[in-house]
């Protein structure tokens, strides 16, 4: 029987703890969301240079870099919440927004499981993003 390490998912769920203690990021398990402010992201992501996130084309980049910490930050809410086995199947929005007061929002990414047109027989990973720019006609 192989033995499973779950201690690397514990060291990155405390520090995802330490960022809610610090107020730069608000988790929502009941509501299937969280908001990250973009500072946050940025260094969650490794990414030194602060960029303008309000170009559309900027925050697809981004999405695609951030993938991989938007699954594991559903993975962080399903392990907060009461939901059960069945929480990674809901769709889940991480909310970006700005680093000082208020927070308003930049754009949001959705992450949902779903069948695609080219693999219909299989359900994946999806990212819709939402931006709150006006300036994009959005």
């Amino acid at each position: 029987m192989r033995k499973i390490n779950l201690q690397p998912w514990l060291d990155y769920f405390g520090l995802l703890r330490t960022y809610e203690e610090k107020g730069f990021l608000e988790v929502k398990p009941d509501k299937h969301e969280a908001y990250v402010t973009q500072a946050a992201l940025m260094t969650l992501l490794g990414i030194g240079d602060p960029v303008q996130t309000e170009d559309v084309g900027v925050q697809v980049r981004l999405v695609r870099a951030s993938g991989e910490f938007l699954r594991r930050l559903r993975a962080y809410a399903a392990w907060r919440s009461t939901g059960g086995a069945g929480y990674l199947s809901w769709a889940f929005a991480m909310h970006i927004v700005k680093d000082d007061h208020p927070h308003d929002l930049m754009f949001t990414v959705v992450l949902s499981r779903r069948r695609t047109w080219h693999s219909l027989w299989m359900m994946r990973d999806t990212f819709d993003v939402i931006s709150y720019n006006e300036k994009n006609g959005r």
